[in-house]
């Protein structure tokens, strides 16, 4: 959901701000409301907050003292998480093809749970992390998700138990299974049915005297953007998710990675416009911030994730009117969306608000054209 019980960020509260636009605003009340929701429908499972999503270092704090672990993807990510205490035993290695150094590093550092989908990953963390816990990444049918992952990640199912099997003949312990549905999934029963796929792997298993510890059943958990076909509750999802649980043929814990999921509707943009420019009968609204230094996920995938936005300041009765929004590079891809509903009577130093940006934003900004990354702030 794009909102919560309390509205932090009213009018009168981004108007009562000093700060220079373009700046993000996250809500810690948000923040913590989501990994409580996580928490609430999917009672006794693992949460792994998947930091790629947002790395700032206020939000690890925050699910950090709230009880969150954190899945990592590399050892950068890890050094952040040194930085502010967070143990080893609170951190899983996801990414399943590593460089040896980094999977040194982060079992020296106490981490004891690593991701791999091949022969050759198994061997590199046998020699590097003698008698770690591994779980095996297959693939898992993510169609219908926007971002789709298993054309990269994830061995066959059919692969899942030799390659465990081989775990434990190199020492290492077969701690578990994972999947990925993809990312911005619109199927509530995606996680159900790779569940389901994976039972007959826990019966064959079991007859090999191999019994999973966990099954991590990964992210995907979508933001209603403007741009969604639907809204997804994650009471519905968790609902089918579980019913598909108890029907394996016994239940090791869940470990679930949110990460969009997580903090998308945690944090808002504000920004200025810099210019309003009537062209080829189109009116375009050009702000001061876009999508190389803010919004990536507006241009590299158009037509797929489009923010709602908003006026700071009402309308005035002047009716609206369709805008296209740009950023201030110059360069043409820089454009945010071509259909923003917004008051006919917008102009230059008017601020607008891009709602539901707390993923895949501040995490792939650059300084392309020199732009600095927008300032970030708390309340």
């Amino acid at each position: 959901m794009s909102h919560t019980s309390k509205n932090e960020f009213d009018q009168s509260v981004l108007e009562s701000l000093q700060h220079t636009t373009p700046f993000f605003l996250f809500s810690r009340n948000r923040l913590v409301e989501k990994f409580k929701e996580f928490q609430t429908f999917f009672p006794g499972s693992i949460i792994h907050y998947a930091m790629k999503a947002n790395s700032e270092p206020e939000i690890l704090k925050l699910l950090f003292n709230e009880g969150c672990g954190f899945e990592v993807a590399s050892v950068y990510e890890l050094h952040m998480l040194k930085d502010i205490g967070v143990p080893g035993d609170k951190i899983i290695y996801g990414s399943s093809v590593k460089p040896s150094a980094h999977i040194k590093e982060f079992f020296d550092y106490g981490v004891n749970r690593f991701s791999f989908d091949s022969l050759s990953e198994l061997e590199k963390i046998a020699a590097v992390a003698p008698g770690a816990n591994v779980y095996v990444r297959i693939t898992a049918n993510d169609t219908g998700s926007v971002f789709k992952f298993s054309e990269k990640f994830g061995t066959d199912k059919e692969n899942a138990v030799p390659l465990l099997v081989r775990a434990k003949e190199l020492g290492l312990h077969p701690y578990g299974i994972s999947f990925h549905v993809g990312s911005q999934a619109n199927n509530p029963m995606a996680w159900a049915h790779a569940l389901e796929s994976i039972h007959q792997t826990l019966q064959h298993l079991l007859t090999l005297d191999i019994k999973l510890d966990v099954i991590n059943i990964g992210g995907g958990f979508p933001c209603n953007y403007a741009s969604s076909e639907k809204d997804l509750p994650l009471k519905e999802i968790a609902e089918h998710t579980l019913a598909q649980h108890k029907k394996l043929p016994y239940q090791p814990k869940l470990i679930l990675e949110p990460g969009r999921g997580m903090v998308a509707t945690t944090g808002i943009l504000v920004a200025s416009i810099i210019g309003r420019i009537e062209r080829r009968g189109n009116t375009w609204l050009f702000l001061d911030t876009g999508v190389y230094d803010s919004l990536y996920e507006a241009m590299a995938y158009q037509g797929s994730t489009r923010y709602r936005v908003s006026s700071m300041r009402s309308s005035f009765d002047s009716g609206e009117s369709i805008f296209a929004l740009a950023g201030p590079t110059g360069d043409s891809p820089d454009i945010i969306m071509r259909e923003a509903l917004l008051p006919h009577d917008m102009s230059v130093g008017d601020k607008l608000v891009i709602h539901d940006v707390g993923a895949y934003s501040l995490v792939v900004s650059s300084r392309f054209n020199g732009f600095p990354r927008p300032g970030v702030h708390f309340i």
